[in-house]
């Protein structure tokens, strides 16, 4: 368990742990999507570098491609400040805005 009472689990669907029970059931979902080929090319924990030095790194659930558009998403049960902070760095450098689930 880690400090906010996530327990690691393992998907038989996705064959890959999950830092959370609640990530995992998400990761399930997305992999069943793409498999009835409603999104394509999931990809699991992407990174992102917000800066190189010192290096600072951003690290989503997912990322996958729906209707031609990319899309990154983060499970979250409880959301940090460092984590808000990071989102927003994120979206200021990339344009990217983070999905929470």
């Amino acid at each position: 368990m880690n400090k906010y009472g996530a327990m690691r689990t393992y998907s038989e669907i996705c064959q890959r742990e999950f830092a959370s029970k609640k990530e995992a059931t998400r990761g399930e979902a997305l992999t069943l999507l793409e498999r009835g080929g409603k999104i394509n090319h999931l990809e699991y924990q992407p990174k992102f570098i917000l800066c190189k030095k010192p290096k600072i790194t951003y690290k989503a659930d997912f990322r996958y491609i729906q209707d031609g558009s990319t899309v990154v998403e983060d499970v979250k049960g409880v959301l940090t400040r460092d984590t808000r902070t990071k989102l927003a760095w994120l979206k200021q450098l990339t344009g990217i805005e983070v999905k929470l689930v």
